[in-house]
C-alpha cells in the first residue's frame, strides 16, 4: 500500500481534518486522469468546501447526485477516523423520491434545489432529509492502512404513528396511519458510489481491497402527531456496514469476494481517444460552437484536438481555432468522399502530438455525416467513434418553409445530437415549429437551442456518459440502417463547388457586397480574410463571414494572406478589385 501517493507527508493526528484531506487527495487524484475515473464508475464531481469539506458526483449506472459531507475526525487507536455524512438526491421528477420523507419532496420542487445541492457544504443542514448514511474513513498514523466503511441501514423507514393529511378540499391521507412516510433503500442506494470510492483507493493505492460485510438488529422509529419520536414495539430493521481495507487495516465480518456493484468498465473505456463527429451546413456557426465547446472542455482541463476540413484550396477555419488547441487540417476536399483517406494519418499525428481523451472532426458544411461513418469504421483500432454533433442554421431553415432537403437533411437525419443555431435571430414560435420538424425526421436526436453557438455543453457530457452506460445500445448514428431517400446525397449530386479570390487591395463594405452579389444567385457561403476599409479611411485586417443572407466581420488572426472563398452552385468569380 501507498498511502504517500494520497497524502505525501506524515499525519497529523492533531489536525482535526486529516481524513478529509485524504479524501479530498483520493477524489481528485483520480480525476486528474479522467478516462481512468470513467472506467472505475465515476461520472463527475464537484467539491464544495464554503463550510465543512464536501462534494458531490455521479456514478454509473445510477440517475442520482450522490454527496458526502466531513463531521468530525476523532483518534481510534493509531489511527484516525473520518466521518462523512451521505447523501441521496433524486431528480424532482423521479418516482424514487416518493419514499424519502416528505420533507425532502418539498425541497425537491423548490427552485433552489439544484443550487443547494451544488453548495452542499453550505445547505447540508437543509438538506438532511437527504441524509441515508455514513461512510468512515479510517487511516493508520504510521501509513500502514487504510480503510474505508459504508454503514447504511438496509431500508431507512420512519412510521407516521398517526397518519399524514392534507386538509385541501377535505382530508384525505398521504400517508396512512401507521404506514411508512419514509422507506427508502438506503444501503443498495449508497452501494454504487462506495464502490466508486472504494475501487478508486484500490487504484491508487496498488492494494487489492480486502472487502467484508456486517450488520446488526436496529429499532424502527416513528413519530405521532405531536411531533414524539418513539421506536415500534417489536419493529426491528437491519444496519449493514461494508468495508474496504487495505495495507494494515483489519475489517469485521463476512468477507466478500469482490465489491458489490463495482463498475465493469465498457467497451467505450478502453482507453482508445474518442472521436466526436461535427457537422453542420455551410454558414451554421459549426465554427463558433466548436470554440465555445473547447472553452468549456480546456476550461474544465479536458484538452481536445481537432481534425478540421474545409471545403477549398484555403483553410480559414482552422487559423481561428489555433491557440492551446491542437489542429490538423484537412483541405481542398471534403473528408466524407475524397479525403477519407487523410484521416488516418491526420489523427495518427494528433494522438501522438496530443494524447487527449478526445478529438473531434469539424467537416466541411458539405459532408453527409452517414459517409463519415463509414470511413470510421476503419479507424477502430485508434479512436472510438463518439457523438455525431449537426449545427442548425434556425434562421435559414426557418426561410425554408417546405422540407428539410438535400445535405441539410442528411446531416439533421443521422445526427445524436442537434444545436440549434442562431436561436435568437428568430420568433420563438418559428423556432419550436422548427424544432418539430428536426423531431419529425430525428427522434432521437438531442436537441438544444443555441446563441452564437453556445448551449449548457454539460448537457453533451451528461447525454453521452448517459448512453455509454446503456450496455449494448447503440447511438443513433452508429446503428446500421438502410439509407432512406435523400440521405445518401452528396455536395457533388447538388452541385456545390468552391472557388478562391486572392486580394491585394483593401475594400470597404460596400465594395465587398458588389463581389458577393457578382458570385451568382447560387452562393451559399462566403469566408476569409480582407483588409477592410472604415469609415474615415482607416484600414483593419478583418475575417469575413457570409451565410444566408447576412454578412459580419471578425478580427483577423495574424499572418493570413488576403483571399475569399466563394461556396455554391454555379459560382461565377469575380474579379478582384485593383488599388
Amino acid at each position: 500500500m501507498r498511502l504517500e501517493t494520497l497524502l505525501p507527508r506524515p499525519l497529523d493526528p492533531c489536525g482535526g481534518s486529516e481524513c478529509a484531506t485524504l479524501m479530498g487527495a483520493l477524489i481528485a487524484a483520480i480525476h486528474l486522469d479522467r478516462r481512468r475515473a470513467r472506467a472505475l464508475g465515476w461520472r463527475g464531481v464537484r467539491p464544495s468546501g464554503s463550510l465543512l469539506p464536501a462534494w458531490t458526483c455521479r456514478v454509473a449506472g445510477s440517475g442520482l447526485v450522490f454527496g458526502l459531507v466531513f463531521f468530525g475526525e476523532d483518534a481510534d487507536g493509531g489511527a484516525l477516523r473520518g466521518t462523512f455524512a451521505a447523501y441521496a438526491f433524486p431528480l424532482p421528477d423521479d418516482p424514487l423520491l416518493e419514499v424519502f420523507p416528505l420533507e425532502a419532496l418539498r425541497l425537491a420542487v423548490d427552485p433552489g434545489y439544484g443550487d443547494r445541492i451544488r453548495a452542499l457544504s453550505e445547505h447540508a443542514e437543509t438538506l438532511s432529509p437527504f441524509r441515508i448514511g455514513t461512510v468512515s474513513l479510517r487511516a493508520a498514523v504510521d501509513g500502514s492502512g487504510l480503510s474505508l466503511t459504508l454503514s447504511a441501514p438496509a431500508r431507512l423507514r420512519m412510521a407516521a404513528l398517526d397518519g399524514v393529511a392534507a386538509f385541501s378540499g377535505g382530508q384525505r391521507w398521504l400517508v396512512e396511519p401507521g404506514g411508512w412516510e419514509t422507506d427508502v433503500p438506503a444501503f443498495r442506494l449508497l452501494l454504487r458510489p462506495f464502490a466508486a470510492l472504494s475501487a478508486t483507493a484500490e487504484s491508487l493505492l496498488g492494494d487489492p481491497a480486502r472487502v467484508s460485510l456486517d450488520g446488526e438488529a436496529a429499532p424502527i422509529p416513528g413519530f405521532d402527531a405531536a411531533g414524539n419520536i418513539r421506536h415500534i414495539p417489536g419493529g426491528t430493521g437491519r444496519e449493514l456496514r461494508l468495508t474496504a481495507a487495505f495495507g494494515s487495516a483489519g475489517a469485521q465480518g463476512r468477507p466478500l469476494a469482490r465489491l458489490p456493484l463495482r463498475h465493469k468498465p465498457l467497451e467505450e473505456e478502453s482507453g482508445l481517444p474518442v472521436l466526436h463527429i461535427l457537422t453542420g451546413f455551410l454558414g451554421s456557426g459549426k465554427t463558433t460552437f466548436l470554440r465555445q465547446w473547447l472553452d468549456f472542455l480546456h476550461g474544465r482541463e479536458r484538452y481536445t484536438g481537432v481534425i478540421q476540413n474545409e471545403f477549398g484550396e484555403i483553410g480559414l477555419d482552422a487559423a481561428l481555432l489555433r491557440g492551446e488547441t491542437q489542429v490538423e487540417a484537412l483541405d481542398e476536399g471534403c473528408v466524407c468522399c475524397s479525403l477519407a483517406d487523410s484521416l488516418r494519418p491526420g489523427l495518427l499525428r494528433l494522438i501522438g502530438d496530443m494524447p487527449a481523451e478526445q478529438f473531434i472532426l469539424e467537416t466541411t458544411g458539405l459532408a453527409n455525416p452517414a459517409n463519415v461513418m463509414e470511413a470510421l469504421s476503419e479507424l477502430r483500432d485508434i479512436v472510438q467513434p463518439g457523438l455525431v454533433i449537426t449545427v442548425a442554421d434556425a434562421l435559414d431553415l426557418c426561410r425554408s418553409e417546405g422540407d428539410i432537403a438535400g445535405i441539410r437533411r442528411a446531416q439533421a437525419a443521422r445526427a445524436d445530437v442537434i444545436i440549434l443555431n442562431k436561436a435568437d435571430t428568430v420568433e420563438p414560435a418559428a423556432l419550436e415549429a422548427l424544432a418539430e420538424r428536426l423531431r419529425a425526421l430525428n427522434r432521437q436526436a438531442l436537441i438544444l437551442p443555441a446563441r452564437h453557438g453556445a448551449v449548457a455543453f454539460a448537457e453533451l457530457d451528461a447525454f453521452y456518459a448517459d448512453w455509454a452506460d446503456r450496455r449494448g445500445t447503440p447511438l443513433p448514428s452508429h446503428r446500421p440502417a438502410l439509407p432512406r431517400f435523400g440521405e445518401t446525397v452528396t455536395h457533388a449530386d447538388e452541385g456545390f463547388v468552391s472557388a478562391a479570390l486572392r486580394l491585394s487591395a483593401p475594400l470597404d463594405e460596400a465594395a465587398l457586397l458588389a463581389l458577393l452579389d457578382s458570385a451568382g444567385p447560387g452562393l451559399c457561403r462566403a469566408k476569409g480574410v480582407v483588409d477592410l476599409r472604415l469609415d474615415g479611411g482607416v484600414t483593419v485586417p478583418a475575417t469575413v463571414q457570409y451565410a444566408a443572407g447576412r454578412l459580419g466581420f471578425e478580427p483577423a488572426p495574424e499572418g493570413e494572406e488576403r483571399y475569399l472563398v466563394f461556396i455554391g452552385t454555379d459560382i461565377s468569380l469575380p474579379e478582384a478589385p485593383s488599388s
